[in-house]
């Protein structure tokens, strides 16, 4: 329990930090423990000798070359915290008729003092953790580097030996498939102008079928529209043959019914005219004039018979010429219609086989092409595949020539080696120091919190009281507003 009302006093205290630092610096008392701490330093043995300046022989060509990672930094103006006051402030006693202002500033200068002190124990714990961890990151970095140089030297001549036989290799590799690379393209080359050349060439053909196919097409549709109109005129035949047949059988039948109509009136004039010469009339004036009416009549009918009789043979003869006359027309339109429909098969057929001709032609050109098109696509993929061999043996010969370079460096500058060696030693000693300062500072961190406890969290009580009661008059004062 204990603890977590400390987890929580150490977060409040965090988000209040820049309020109490601040009112920890105006009441800090000249003995500050976190002054002090600060003004503390414990240089690293080796820092001068790090920080000594090497420009005599930067110069030189075979001066030896240090990891940048290996590098010490100038550890002289890394504060090192090896004490933190361990001494609560003494709570100032009252003086007798001391006044309640001085009372309350006397209370929140004890806490802010509290708090600072411990944050001063916990910003000094964490940076010597801090510290501790980078010299452990520096000894890996250290131990790696040494067992890789010494390796390096250890196995110098056979390194030489055998990157150098790889430089060469890879060298020789890079030229074979540089030279490899240069034969591929050459054949591209050939194979794209003859892909050219075969497009041209294709290119004459289709234009020629084509030409050829639309002169079939014309030639067809002529011929089908000259069929289109010899059909229309034996059409118009048969339509005149059938209304010519229609006409001869309605005129003949014509004829013959005027003829009998002539014969039946003058039939009935005859017999009328008998009838009053049987029985003369009293009145021998009208009798004279209906008889002259009657011959008058009976000459007008018998010539009206006469006529039909005559108009007779010669209607029948006219309309037989009439249908003789359209059943030629119609026999002279169906004898060019056999030869119209020949006509149009064989140009018909002409024009399919121009088409046909044509589609092949254009489908083979494709087919050939297409072929030509994977073929020189397929160097292609050879000539990409030659470039990456390339690019690999220069990267493998420019690596062998890296571990070369390298190991001459190491070769020729053991004295990097040792004082690689030497920083290691060193930094193992620090870190051992290095961590007992931890330990320290981290039981001087749990005895500042456990023994500034109750000021603290009296202070922020405090703190957070005010906050509240701040927060509660505003509230008043805007709810008496909105009223």
């Amino acid at each position: 329990m204990v603890d977590d009302f400390d987890t929580k006093i150490d977060g409040m205290e965090n988000e209040q930090d820049g309020v109490l630092e601040g009112a920890a610096d105006v009441d800090a008392p000249a003995s500050d423990p976190a002054a002090a701490t600060a003004n503390e330093v414990d240089a690293p043995e080796g820092a001068a000798t790090a920080n000594a300046p090497e420009d005599a022989g930067a110069a030189a060509d075979d001066a030896p070359r240090i990891p940048e990672f290996l590098q010490h930094p100038a550890t002289g103006a890394a504060p090192r915290t090896s004490q933190v006051v361990d001494e609560e402030p003494v709570p100032t006693e009252e003086a007798p008729g001391a006044s309640p202002v001085e009372a309350v500033g006397s209370f929140f200068s004890e806490g802010a003092a509290a708090v600072r002190e411990m944050s001063a124990a916990r910003k000094a714990h964490a940076e010597a953790r801090e510290q501790l961890e980078q010299l452990d990151a520096t000894i890996a970095d250290e131990e790696t580097e040494l067992a890789h140089r010494r390796e390096v030297a250890a196995n110098y001549h056979a390194i030489i030996s055998s990157e150098t036989a790889r430089r060469d290799g890879a060298t020789k590799a890079e030229q074979a498939a540089e030279a490899e690379q240069a034969r591929i393209q050459g054949e591209i080359d050939a194979l794209k102008e003859r892909l050219q050349q075969m497009k041209d060439a294709d290119s004459q053909t289709e234009k020629r079928l084509k030409a050829a196919l639309d002169a079939a097409e014309a030639r067809e549709a002529s011929s089908r529209e000259n069929g289109a109109r010899l059909q229309r005129r034996l059409d118009d035949a048969k339509r005149n043959l059938e209304k010519a047949e229609e006409d001869q059988k309605n005129g003949v039948a014509a004829a013959q019914a005027a003829v009998e109509s002539a014969e039946s009136r003058l039939a009935m004039l005859h017999d009328e005219y008998a009838e009053v010469q049987r029985n003369p009339s009293a009145n021998s004036a009208a009798y004279s004039v209906r008889a002259d009416e009657l011959q008058t009549e009976i000459s007008d009918a018998a010539h009206e018979l006469q006529s039909a009789r005559d108009d007779l043979p010669r209607i029948t003869q006219e309309l037989e010429d009439a249908l003789a006359h359209a059943r030629k027309a119609v026999s002279e339109a169906e004898k060019p219609m056999d030869d119209a429909k020949q006509a149009f098969r064989e140009v018909s057929s002409a024009a399919d086989e121009a088409r046909n001709t044509y589609r092949e032609a254009k489908d083979d050109a494709t087919e050939r092409q297409r072929k030509l098109k994977e073929e020189i696509s397929g160097k292609e993929k050879e000539r990409r595949a030659q470039e990456q061999a390339a690019e690999d043996a220069r990267a493998e010969a420019s690596e062998a020539q890296a571990l070369i370079d390298e190991a001459n460096d190491i070769h020729a500058h053991p004295e990097v080696t040792e004082t690689i060696a030497a920083r290691l030693e060193a930094d193992r000693a620090e870190r051992e120091e290095q961590a007992v300062e931890v330990e320290q500072l981290a039981s001087t961190e749990k005895a500042v919190r456990e023994r500034t406890r109750g000021s603290r969290a009296r202070f922020i009580g405090a703190i957070v009281g005010i906050v509240v009661l701040v927060v509660a008059v505003i509230a008043l004062v805007i709810v008496f507003m909105n009223r």
